[in-house]
Order: C-alpha cells, then structure tokens, then sequence
C-alpha cells in the first residue's frame, strides 16, 4: 500500500509539472505576440517617446472603422439637415421714383458728396430719399451712384477680369469713376448719367458715403477670405478696394463706411422666416456683416456710420421704420438721413478747427 502511494504522488507530480510546462509556454507565446503587435504598431525615437508608426497607421480593425463611422454619421446628416432646413427668403426691389430733386449737375456748392450703395440709397431719388435729405442738410451738392439689388463684392461666380463681369457692383462703379471701365457699361441707369457726365469732377469730392451689406448676405458673399484681404469675392475684400482706390480718386475727400441695417425676411407665402440677427445664409447674420463693415471702417482709417444699432430700428420699431422688412419707410428715410449728416457736419467742426 505505501509504495502504491508513493508511485500515485510521483504521477500526479508529473502531471502537474507538464501542465505547468504548457501553461508556460502559452504565457510566452501570448507576451511574445503582444509584443509584437506592439512593435508593429508603434516606433520608440531616440528620446524614447513612443509614436504611432506611420506604416501601420492607416491599418484599422473592421470593428474600429465599423464605430468610428458610426460615431460621424449622425454628426453629418445634422450638418446635412441644418442646411436643408435655411428658408428662401424673398426681396423685392421697389419701383425706382426719380424727379427733378436727383441732382445731376454741380450746383456750386461748398461740400460734395458722393453716395455709393444700393436700393436703400438709390430707389427714392425724389425729395424723400438718404442722400437728398442728407445734402440739403450739409448744404452740398450731391451725387447718387447707387444701383438697387447690387453688392459692394463680385459674385461667387463672376471672373476677377473687370472686361469680363456680368452683374453690377460697387466695384465696377468704381472702376467707372476712375476711367478703367466705359460708362456706357450703366446706359440706361441714372448713375450711368451721372457717370458720363463731364461736368461732374469726382475728385473734388469731400465725402464718400459708402453703404452695401444687404445684398453680399442675401447672395452667400463671404465676408472675408483667409490670406487675401483685397480678394474681390469677399465684403471685406471689397470694402477695402472701395477705401483705397476713392481716397485715390480725391485724396482730401473723407470715407463714410455704413453697415447695413436690421432687416426682417420673409419668405414665399409672405410669412416672416427670421430676422437679421438669426438668418445666416453660410457667412454668418447680417449682424456679423455690420461688424466686418465696422472692421474695415477702423483698419482703413474710414468713419463707420453704425445704421444697424444707432438708429433705433429693432424687432419693436420695424413696422414704423421699415417698408417690407428690409427697405426703409419715408420715417425711416428720414431718421437715417438726419443721424448721418449729423455725423458728417460734426466731422466738418472737426477738421475746421
């Protein structure tokens, strides 16, 4: 019986120690895999910082791009939807009324003013619009090269080559006034008979009164571009060209930058979709172009005439102060003109003394 047991413990002992060999050598085998993943995997520099190798980086396990395409996915079709969801908004241009108060010839007045903009300067030329109720004010001669519907930038389509433009905009105005382009490329238009006429000298020119915005926002125009600060498909690249070239124009003259204005937009079935501090239509509100143009204003040395907050049209006031949520009504017209020839005869006060 004893040396049975005893021939029973050798065996078990034997057992043991083979299992405990296996056992081993799986241990080893699995470190040495690992280390290997590792080493495949990763690279340790000189420093001894460890760095991803780049042979192996784009090497991913199907069920790690199987998550991570799932963690971008709702992020995208987010993007997607909030796109998709940006109403139409509809502008309409109101009929231009012109009559004998649009001043076409010099008068011989001690001030002139020049107004470069859009429908908010040029649709009412008729005794009740900015740039008349401004001049009569300041006592000046005043000349209005606005044309409604333009940007003060070229389209996102249109070629940097001025030969070549097909749409209408502060810049080819200005290209006109400095006898790069022909007037006749406004025929038809009254800046365009503003333009071709002889008698008017541009570079006697005391103040430049420079208002676009609406328009740059309403076509997807971005406000700046990276690296390119006179890029002419951007409001601020545009704005700067503006400030350059008519201080090149009359070099004593002054520049007056306005921001556009509050606006409330409506769509197709006429009801109102947002308003100007919401509305974003890729380069942010027209609130964020009110502050490129106050930008510009300071970098360029121009005065920045703030019509987006300092006249007091807002959300509450609307109704009194705007015709269709964009373009300004005869009061509006008025509060506009009388806040910016103030502006300018203060100025005027300044430089006198």
């Amino acid at each position: 019986m004893k040396n049975r047991k005893g021939r029973k413990i050798v065996g078990t002992l034997a057992v043991i120690l083979v299992t405990a060999v296996v056992l081993a050598g799986c241990g080893q085998k699995s470190a040495k895999e690992e280390d290997k993943l590792l080493s495949d995997n990763v690279l340790i520099t000189e420093t001894g910082e460890v760095i991803e190798n780049p042979d192996t980086a784009d090497e991913k396990k199907p069920e790690e791009e199987s998550k991570e395409e799932k963690q971008t996915a709702p992020e995208f079709e987010k993007n997607t939807n909030q796109a998709d969801e940006i109403p139409e908004i509809v502008v309409n241009e109101p009929e231009q009324i012109i009559t004998e108060e649009d001043q076409t010839e010099p008068m011989g007045s001690d001030l002139q003013l020049v107004f470069l903009g859009d429908s908010i300067f040029d649709s009412n030329r008729d005794g009740t619009g900015i740039p008349y109720l401004t001049s009569v004010q300041c006592d000046a001669d005043v000349f209005n090269l606005a044309i409604g519907g333009t940007c003060a930038a070229l389209q996102n389509d249109e070629s940097r080559d001025p030969t070549q433009w097909s749409s209408w905009s502060m810049l080819e105005v200005i290209n006109v006034m400095m006898g790069r382009l022909p007037a006749s490329n406004f025929d038809g238009l009254r800046t365009g008979e503003i333009l071709s006429n002889p008698s008017i000298d541009f570079s006697q020119t005391d103040y430049f009164i420079v208002e676009y915005g609406t328009n740059d926002f309403l076509s997807g125009i971005s406000r700046s571009a990276q690296g390119e600060m006179f890029n002419l498909h951007s409001y601020s690249g545009a704005l700067r060209y503006a400030v350059s070239n008519l201080m090149e124009i009359a070099p004593d003259a002054t520049v007056i930058l306005c921001s556009p204005c509050f606006a409330q937009f409506y769509g197709k079935d006429g009801y109102m979709v947002g308003d100007s501090n919401m509305m974003d239509k890729g380069s942010g509100s027209l609130f964020d172009y009110k502050g490129t143009c106050e930008y510009i204003a300071k970098e360029q040395g121009a005065l920045f005439f703030n019509a987006y907050e300092d006249l007091g049209i807002d959300g509450y006031t609307a109704d009194e102060y705007l015709e269709d949520g964009v373009h300004l009504s005869a009061e509006g017209r008025k509060l506009y003109a009388d806040a910016l020839a103030e502006m300018i005869l203060k100025h005027e006060e300044t430089k006198n003394n």
